[in-house]
């Protein structure tokens, strides 16, 4: 009765490990291979064209300019008059009427 027990047991261990080896043989195929590696790398790619267009959205949105709507001015600051400077032998002129 032990042998059998033991003869079954051995049988039954035979047929997993011949059934974990061919599906490790399956997987690793090129054809397989090739397929699961495809797969691997265009996830990546998705992933960090993702995460890359949540970056850019939130970097646009940190170092975007004021609106002008909202603030009520219609004029750019900072020594500019759309796109003139106010200083210098130009901006004299323009200021005199010269």
């Amino acid at each position: 009765m032990k042998r059998t027990i033991w003869l079954a047991a051995g049988f039954g261990l035979g047929v997993y490990a011949g059934e974990r080896m061919r599906r490790t043989v399956v997987k690793l195929t090129p054809e397989t291979f090739g397929d699961r590696m495809r797969e691997l790398v265009s996830d990546a790619v998705a992933a960090g064209r993702t995460e890359m267009d949540a970056r850019e959205r939130s970097l646009r949105e940190a170092f975007a300019a004021p609106d002008r709507a909202r603030s009520g001015s219609r004029r750019p600051s900072g020594g500019l008059a759309a796109g003139r400077p106010t200083t210098g032998a130009a901006g004299r002129a323009e200021r005199t009427g010269r």
